[in-house]
Formats: structure tokens, C-alpha cells, sequence
């Protein structure tokens, strides 16, 4: 049973690493989208939201990238491919550790598509914009009453 349970997490690991190399491509694709509109039409079709945007993409991406390397260190850390990275912000040795730091990316990742949503949006605002940074400041809450 042991075994089937090692299974199931490295293929949710797996799932998780490939999406997080299908947004890394739609990120990149992002990007040369941006850079293309600003060379072909200057600052008029506005290329800065789109690469903001892209960084969202990215931080999404980044986003799987952690939880993929954290599952896998978690439950399997006699692999010497997984505990070869030693990355000063990849120290998970619990699911605390992996919940908090999930938590924070998830936050700033709120957070950027806050503002991309304010700057491409800002000639028609309204009261609906102001759900986001309410959930981002509950998030924050939270996140602090969980430390403490």
C-alpha cells in the first residue's frame, strides 16, 4: 500500500512539473507577444500590461514549480535528485513550510493581477475591482494568524 501511495505522488508531482512547463511556454509566448506589439506599434497597443501579464503567467508557473520540487522532496527525500537542490527558499521539510511559502506566492501573485487588472481597466473602475485586494488582505490575515 506504501507503494501505491509513492506512485500517486509522483504522478501528481509529474502532472504538476508539466504545468508548470506549459505556462513557463505560454509565459514566454506572452512575453515575444508583448515585444513584438512594442516594436511593431510602439507604445500605442500598450505592451507594458502585457508583460505584466506574462510576469502573472510566471508567477503562476513559479507557483508549480514549488509545489512540484516540495512534493517530491517531501516524499521522497532519500532521491538524490531531489535532495541536490539546495536552494536557500526550497527548504521544505513539512507541509507547514510548503503551505506558507505557497501561501506567499500565492499572495503576490494576487496581488500582480490586481494592479494589471486596475492599469488595463482604469478608464471604467467599479466597486468589483476592490474583491481582490479585499481576499489578498484576508489572505494576508490569515496567513499572519497562522504564524503566530
Amino acid at each position: 500500500m506504501n507503494q501505491v501511495f509513492k506512485v500517486f505522488v509522483f504522478i501528481i508531482a509529474i502532472v504538476i512539473f508539466i504545468n508548470f512547463i506549459i505556462i513557463t511556454l505560454v509565459g514566454v509566448y506572452k512575453t515575444f507577444h508583448a515585444v513584438t506589439l512594442f516594436f511593431q506599434s510602439g507604445l500605442q497597443h500598450k505592451p507594458g500590461i502585457e508583460i505584466v501579464e506574462s510576469l502573472d503567467v510566471f508567477l503562476v508557473a513559479l507557483l508549480f514549480l514549488i509545489l512540484s520540487l516540495s512534493i517530491m522532496k517531501l516524499f521522497y527525500p532519500e532521491n538524490a535528485l531531489f535532495s541536490s537542490i539546495n536552494l536557500p527558499w526550497l527548504q521544505i521539510n513539512d507541509f507547514v513550510q510548503l503551505k506558507n511559502l505557497t501561501w506567499n506566492a500565492f499572495l503576490l501573485t494576487l496581488l500582480i493581477t490586481f494592479g494589471t487588472s486596475v492599469i488595463k481597466n482604469s478608464d471604467h473602475l467599479d466597486w468589483t475591482f476592490l474583491i481582490i485586494p479585499i481576499a489578498v488582505l484576508l489572505f494576508a490575515i490569515s496567513a499572519k494568524m497562522l504564524r503566530h
